[in-house]
Parts: C-alpha cells; structure tokens; sequence
C-alpha cells in the first residue's frame, strides 16, 4: 500500500508523498517567505502548514510574490 496521493496543485496534477501541506512545499522546494497557499478555495494560514493534512484529490494553490518594476 502506497503514502502516495494525487492533488491538483495549480490546476495540476501531481503525486505527493508527504502527509502535510509543509511536506508538499518542501517537495516543491518552494520557500517559506513570499508564498501564500489555499487548500480547496481557502487560504492556510503559514502558522498552519505544519499540521495541515493532505488528502486524495485536494486543489492547493501557490501564490507567489514577484518583486518587479
């Protein structure tokens, strides 16, 4: 039996193997600083991530920050 389930990141699909949604952003590499992230339409708070658990089929959006003039 496989850890490994489907989410839609960014209107994507992609198999994730960690449990939280920490684990899907460190998968991703993304950083900590300058992202924001919604699970299903709903922003998660960064204070949350640690403990915010993924499931099957989840939508989770990225927002990132891009400085520029």
């Amino acid at each position: 039996m496989s850890n490994e389930i489907t989410l839609y990141v960014n209107d994507s699909p992609m198999s994730c193997v960690g449990k939280t949604l920490a684990d899907l952003l460190q998968q991703l590499e993304k950083p900590s600083q300058g992202i924001a992230v919604a699970i299903n339409h709903a922003v998660v708070p960064k204070s949350v991530w640690a403990t915010t658990l993924l499931e099957d089929n989840m939508n989770v959006f990225i927002f990132e920050s891009i400085a520029g003039g």
